[in-house]
């Protein structure tokens, strides 16, 4: 399946190639493309070494209709193979598709505000190992919405934007259910077979770019259509869940003198109305309550820095730091008991390598990573979330 991809991808790369070549004079049509391919060994501390690949593309084209008018398309797929996860977010085996597809109509209001609304579809596959079907994952999803965003220019000779955008959509798990649901309705599991987790998605941001400085602030709100709270009993209640995220980000990317950096550090706060069973065995009689299991505040810190030795070479590295901390969960030791403390999970990643620019728009890497990752949660049967990886890899990237 995956050298399929990569053929198809490969062989698109180099008719875009020649379709960007010819348009590169046209005033009306401006393609955009992008793609990476990548592929990687990994060594965990415990288990054997596999290996994973990653595809992102990204097929763009601006139609400019007069002046004041414009409509950008852009397609994307992603696949992304088996690698290291941060802690709780799933098994090394686990791999991902996903297709997505944007149109966005621009207009030109007068000089410095401009408005873009548009629509979205995208469809996501997930599965835990080789021998799963696409089609099957729990956690496939569907999504179909809309957006409008609002642009305003400042500093033109700095390039200096304010976004302000409102986002909707409707998402959809049509495998997805669970465990407790299934015990409590045995005789109604064709009407909870899958759609547990549908929801509306919305979202407001507030972003702004100057001089490649940029940073904003964005809350995202989840409204479950089908998922009832668990209540203290240990039952589902007549709540729907409700999830609501607030993140800050900043960064910036700029060349000093011969190293070029790009910084960027966010800050999330989740925040949901979901609470949690905790059963230690199937066949346990004093299952225990968690209120607020999933709420927690999460760092996330990236600093790449890379070395421009010539023209095409250049000598990169690369801190990045994820930082977890639930506000109500508690840690559990070896035996599945509940600690004194909250759980933390930190994700510290090490990178090296170096970089080629085979041309203005074809670009190699080959970098080794050392993954740290640590948490005071000691319970590891399901997923892992104390170890130490390594990790081999060589990307190609074309842009234009």
């Amino acid at each position: 399946m995956r050298r399929i991809i990569l053929s198809v991808i490969i062989i698109l790369s180099f008719s875009l190639g020649s379709f960007a070549a010819t348009a590169e004079q046209s005033k009306i049509f401006t393609p955009y493309f992008d793609m990476t391919l990548s592929e990687g060994v990994y060594v965990p501390s415990e288990g054997d070494f596999f290996t994973g690949g990653n595809i992102n593309t990204q097929v763009g084209l601006l139609s400019k209709i007069d002046e004041k008018n414009s409509i950008f398309g852009l397609y994307n797929f992603n696949y992304a193979g088996p690698g290291f996860q941060p802690q709780d977010a799933g098994q090394f085996s686990e791999r991902t598709m996903a297709h997505s597809f944007n149109i966005e109509y621009r207009r030109q209001l007068n000089e410095r505000f401009r408005l873009r609304p548009g629509i979205s579809y995208s469809t996501e596959y997930k599965r835990a190992g080789a021998n799963e079907a696409w089609e099957n994952g729990l956690y496939n999803t569907g999504s179909l919405g809309f957006k409008l965003a609002t642009d305003y220019g400042f500093d033109f000779d700095r390039n200096g934007v304010i976004t302000f955008e409102y986002l909707q959509r409707n998402i959809e798990f049509p495998n997805y259910t669970d465990l407790l649901n299934e015990f409590m309705g045995a005789g109604l599991s064709s009407e909870i077979s899958g759609g547990l987790q549908d929801q509306k998605l919305k979202q407001v941001s507030l972003r702004s770019s100057w001089n490649k400085f940029f940073g904003g602030i964005t809350y995202t709100l989840q409204n479950f259509e089908n998922q009832k709270v668990i209540e203290a009993n240990g039952v589902y209640g007549d709540t729907l869940q409700k999830d609501k995220t607030t993140m800050v980000d900043f960064g910036y990317h700029h060349t000093l003198w011969i190293f070029e950096m790009a910084p960027s550090v966010s800050y999330s706060l989740l925040r949901s109305n979901q609470n949690f069973m905790r059963y230690k065995s199937l066949n346990d009689p004093n299952p225990e309550f968690v209120g607020k299991n999933y709420d927690y505040n999460e760092l996330n810190l990236s600093v790449p820095l890379d070395l421009l030795i010539t023209g095409k070479w250049s000598v990169s590295g690369a801190l990045s730091l994820i930082r977890r901390n639930y506000t109500d969960r508690s840690a559990r030791n070896a035996d599945n008991d509940y600690t004194s403390f909250t759980q933390s999970n930190t994700l510290t990643t090490l990178t090296g390598g170096i970089r080629k620019k085979m041309n203005d728009i074809a670009t190699v890497r080959i970098s080794y990573s050392l993954i740290i990752a640590s948490s005071n949660n000691k319970f590891e049967r399901y997923l892992p979330y104390n170890y130490i990886g390594n990790s081999l890899g060589v990307a190609y990237q074309l842009s234009y």
